[in-house]
């Protein structure tokens, strides 16, 4: 399938990812582990992830994310539903052949993160290892990795 547009350099992501993070990080003790699940939705435009997060044999969150590119703003745009409540609206700020991030505006915006500005990135390492991470920002402060999680393709 071909969309005709840079969501194409993206769609060797369809399949199953299996992933971990590194010691403490997300606000968590342990390593976090995640499932992901890529497919084609609505049509050509639209790469669905059902991903699952787990720490300790914990269920931290599962969220469903729709990635697409807005060829009217010529940007990629994601959405993330979180089993927390609430929505992460996501637009591009900078991209390049391997990598996309995003800036984060929440929906409802969560009270423990008034004052706090979020970021997040996707980036391919190979067409069978992925890396997505969030970085945070008090107020003016300069963004700092919360966390990354290495995610490799099961083939």
């Amino acid at each position: 399938m071909n969309s005709g547009t840079p969501l194409d350099e993206w769609l060797f992501l369809v399949g199953d990812w299996l992933g971990r993070s590194s010691e403490d990080q997300f606000d968590e003790e342990g390593v976090v582990e995640s499932t992901a699940v890529f497919s084609i939705v609505l049509g050509q435009g639209f790469l669905m992830c059902n991903n699952e997060a787990r720490c300790k044999n914990r269920v931290i969150h599962r969220s469903i994310s729709i990635l697409f590119f807005d060829k009217i703003a010529k940007l990629f745009r994601r959405k993330s539903f979180f089993s927390y409540g609430f929505v992460n609206n996501e637009t591009e700020y900078t991209r390049s052949a391997t990598e996309v991030r995003f800036e984060i505006m929440f929906e409802p915006l969560p009270r423990q993160f008034e004052g706090t500005r979020w970021r997040s990135y996707i980036r391919k390492l190979s067409e069978t290892e992925i890396a997505e991470g969030l970085e945070v920002a008090k107020g003016e402060e300069e963004f700092k990795l919360y966390g990354e999680t290495r995610l490799k393709k099961v083939v």
